[in-house]
């Protein structure tokens, strides 16, 4: 495939000075990593305003949402999450031998959170909310996901997935140290591979309380992240400018390919994130798509009888896609 829109991947190569600190962190390839991670949530937790010991890093965000359900959860206990999802979740509901609890999205493509508060029971355990959401890319603001966390119990630690959060900075949101002391109940996950380009590396992190990190940390695996991680994390922090104009670019190119394709008479959800939700409510036409992506050498996600879940590339990709969607009936 030349155009590689399927997993949400950022389009650009790696900034200049988190390529030069990678050069000098191989000097080093020899050597193990901290048995314990120290350098990279220290690092972490004076980037977002928050104790050392209210940071939890892993191999990716799903890595750490790995850990998280392993600390969290015991065989038989509920985890709600929206249906469709991140693929990882039910994954980690099936690893870990929690119930999954899909509820379905909204006539808006977003969470129902009335359905969601509905649905919590004794054995609610974990509410996964992925807030810019995968896969539709809509958003709810801070007052009204908070109007949600009144509504569940202490026992049940809300999992707030922020993968995309840097393509949505204006939700009102406070920032994490007063999150925390609001809702000792919450996690906020974040990731470096979206909007900081490191998907290969695999680098998250997630903040919350104390006493949620202090059950999660025993069950992760020594000696990750290593020292390449921690070298491009402090590289890519350092360089936010560029990062911010990165940012900018492909939400332009986000926002001109959602007005081609409705256009071409797609119905495309507005989007807070780096890909789009295409729908339509002809089947057929989502299999014509597919067969044209392929003809083009386009990759994208196809959710079966409902929607195309569209990364934005650059706009060589970008323009490829309405080429090849240009042609159909």
């Amino acid at each position: 495939m030349k155009h590689l829109l399927a997993q949400n991947e950022n389009p650009f190569e790696p900034l200049p000075s988190v390529r030069a600190a990678l050069e000098r962190a191989i000097d080093d390839l020899n050597r193990y990593p901290e048995f314990r991670p120290v350098s990279l949530p220290r690092t972490i937790a004076a980037w977002q305003g928050v104790e050392v010991t209210e940071v939890i890093v892993g191999t990716g965000s799903a890595g750490v949402a790995h850990d998280l359900f392993r600390g969290l959860l015991r065989p038989g206990d509920e985890v709600l999450h929206s249906n469709p999802c991140f693929d990882v979740y039910p994954m980690l509901c099936e690893m870990t031998g929690a119930e999954s609890v899909p509820v379905p999205l909204g006539g808006d493509a977003r969470h129902d959170l009335t359905a969601m508060a509905g649905r919590i029971g004794e054995r609610t355990r974990l509410i996964v909310l992925c807030n810019p959401h995968n896969p539709t890319g809509t958003v709810y603001t801070w007052d009204e996901l908070t109007a949600f966390f009144a509504r569940v119990p202490p026992s049940a630690v809300i999992l707030l997935d922020e993968a995309y959060v840097d393509f949505a900075p204006d939700l009102g949101a406070p920032e994490v140290a007063a999150r925390l002391a609001d809702w000792p109940n919450l996690v906020v996950l974040r990731t470096f591979s979206k909007s900081h380009g490191l998907a290969a590396l695999r680098i998250g992190y997630a903040m919350a309380r104390a006493g949620i990190v202090e059950r999660v940390v025993p069950h992760q695996v020594p000696y990750t992240p290593g020292q390449l991680q921690l070298a491009a994390v402090q590289a890519a922090i350092a360089a936010d400018d560029e990062v911010r104009q990165r940012i900018r670019r492909i939400s332009h190119q986000r926002d001109r390919l959602r007005r081609e394709l409705i256009t071409l008479g797609w119905s495309v959800t507005p989007s807070r994130t780096n890909f789009l939700w295409i729908t339509t409510g002809d089947p057929d036409r989502l299999e014509l798509a597919r067969a044209a992506f392929e003809q083009n050498g386009i990759a994208a996600r196809f959710y079966p009888g409902q929607a195309i879940r569209l990364a934005i590339g650059d706009q060589v990709a970008n323009d490829a896609v309405i080429s090849a969607l240009s042609l159909l009936p």
